[in-house]
């Protein structure tokens, strides 16, 4: 009898302590957080009324990010996500929903930090382009002229 009431308490034990190592585990951080800031240039031919950005489809959209009531046509708009940020290889989407009542979403866009993303429509078609920001493009020209 002692035997079993022995060997249940070890048991006992042993299932408490590999249940505290996963909450240990769990606690722990998955990723580090990050900052990122990219600016978004309107060039669709349409004022924009909802802007909003997720990283797949499996995440909901993001509240609006407009900080204005319309993002005009040629405007550019700085957009900075903090926290723990996703690592995506396939890139964000995002979405805008025009004045109009019509909305676009565009796939697979780099959000990386200090770029330029050109949002058109091309071919009534989304397209975006990146681009480096002035900061990186003046030292990758200094680099270069050095060469």
């Amino acid at each position: 009898m002692k035997k079993k009431l022995w060997l249940g308490a070890v048991l006992i034990g042993m299932t408490i302590g590999v249940s505290a190592c996963g909450n240990e585990e769990k606690q722990e951080p998955a990723s580090e957080t990050a900052s990122v800031t990219v600016d978004f240039i309107n060039q669709t031919g349409e004022d924009v009324g909802i802007l909003r950005i997720r990283p797949t489809e499996d995440y909901d959209w993001s509240e609006n990010l407009l900080q204005e009531e319309v993002w005009k046509q040629n405007y550019e708009m700085p957009v900075s996500l903090s926290g723990v940020l996703p690592d995506l290889e396939d890139g964000w989407q995002v979405q805008m929903k025009f004045l109009d009542g019509t909305e676009e979403t565009w796939n697979a866009v780099a959000i990386e930090d200090n770029t330029i993303a050109v949002f058109s429509l091309d071919n009534g078609l989304p397209n975006v382009e990146i681009e480096a920001s002035d900061d990186v493009q003046g030292e990758a020209s200094e680099t270069g002229e050095k060469e």
